[in-house]
């Protein structure tokens, strides 16, 4: 046997303590000032901190957004899904904690922020949202509780406000190649010019 391998290690200090498991956590993006919050995708994280610093380098730079909020899967009550759409109850009230509602209007689409009611439970929050959302045309209705989203702030806004990212979607892309052709063909169309100014004047 090697030294290396009959050497043994002894350690001044215990082992760190091992990396919390991950939770996954849901995100929503705000594509511009007054608009809701829609669903945009999920991710792993330990803790708060973490979720919105990867939904910033993530979601904050494949989407035009310029807000980000998130929350624990677990803190998400989903009512039924309806093949119809929803129609409103009966039940009321305000008291208990504040909720934030998810709304989805199209099947097949994502959830996005309608508004906030009050209740004592989840249970409770799905009924009442239902009783004030639903007009006949939500499929569905997501209550969480609104101390348990998190959102970004002005100084840890995504990326997109500041800078040009336009080219990351097709729009943007069609554009981008077409001023590049635009470009090219004005710098042919001179360079042609150019030689047949000079062939005619020397």
């Amino acid at each position: 046997m090697s030294k290396i391998r009959e050497t043994f290690i002894n350690f001044d200090a215990d082992l760190p303590s091992p990396t919390p498991d991950h939770r996954q956590w849901v995100v929503y993006t705000c594509k511009r000032a007054g608009a809701p919050y829609k669903w945009a995708g999920y991710l792993e994280a330990p803790d708060t901190e973490l979720a919105l610093q990867y939904a910033r380098e993530h979601y904050g730079l494949d989407e035009a957004c310029i807000g980000i909020i998130c929350h624990d899967h677990t803190d998400g009550t989903d009512g039924p899904y309806g093949l119809e759409p929803l129609l409103p109850g009966e039940a009321h009230g305000d008291d208990g904690d504040c909720w934030t509602v998810f709304t989805l209007v199209h099947r097949g689409g994502n959830h996005q922020t309608a508004g906030n009611v009050k209740a004592p439970d989840a249970d409770t929050a799905l009924q009442r949202a239902t009783s004030a959302f639903a007009d006949g045309k939500i499929r569905s209705i997501r209550v969480v509780k609104s101390d348990r989203i998190y959102m970004t702030n002005d100084d840890e806004s995504p990326i997109w406000p500041t800078h040009d990212m336009t080219y990351k979607l097709a729009k943007g892309y069609s554009k981008n190649v077409r001023a590049k052709w635009a470009r090219f063909r004005d710098e042919r169309t001179y360079e042609q010019y150019r030689k047949e100014d000079i062939s005619k004047h020397f």
